[in-house]
């Protein structure tokens, strides 16, 4: 593997069959003008059945679908910022943040914090959704049944949205 390569897992098919399995890929590392995350939560929406079945006629395999993602940023760079650029962190972080201010201050650019959307109100939308027992329009599913969602998806056998829990069941022995 090359320097500048990473090893990487996902579901993902190699033809139209659309069955998806675990493959192992390199992909290059992340750049200065990148942010790196790890994926968590995946939905699963009828256009991924089209991009594995190749139903549009522009699929490119190997393909590991799906673009529906919720994660957690692992790594963010401040020099995705121009100039004068701003970065606005929603809500507080768990610790505080290093910031590298010799940078900041040299190329003009600046850090902001906003509470609207943050963790206390997000808590308290929680919290008001539990009390009234509003839950979510979702079927929770491991890694390992996707397989399974994709034909019932395409039978329309789905009450709910599927949501793939990445982050408990992806693992990289798959």
């Amino acid at each position: 593997m090359a320097a500048n390569t990473v090893n990487a897992i996902g579901w993902g098919t190699k033809d139209s069959s659309g069955i998806l399995t675990p493959l192992k890929f390199t992909r290059r590392a992340t750049g200065h003008k990148d942010v790196q995350f790890k994926v968590m939560f995946c939905g699963v929406c009828h256009s991924d059945l089209h991009l594995i079945k190749n139903d549009w006629g522009f699929a490119n395999y190997p393909m590991i679908p799906g673009h529906e993602i919720v994660g957690l940023v692992t790594e963010a760079l401040l020099n995705l910022l121009k100039p004068n650029g701003k970065l606005i962190v929603v809500g507080l972080p768990e610790r505080p943040l290093e910031l590298p201010m010799f940078a900041l201050a040299t190329h003009r650019k600046m850090v902001g914090g906003s509470m609207i959307g943050g963790i206390k109100e997000t808590q308290e939308m929680i919290d008001f959704a539990a009390k009234h027992n509003i839950l979510p329009d979702v079927e929770v599913i491991s890694m390992d049944y996707i397989n399974t969602a994709m034909e019932r998806l395409a039978r329309a056998d789905v009450k709910y949205r599927f949501v793939i829990d990445v982050g408990k069941t992806l693992k990289a022995e798959n």
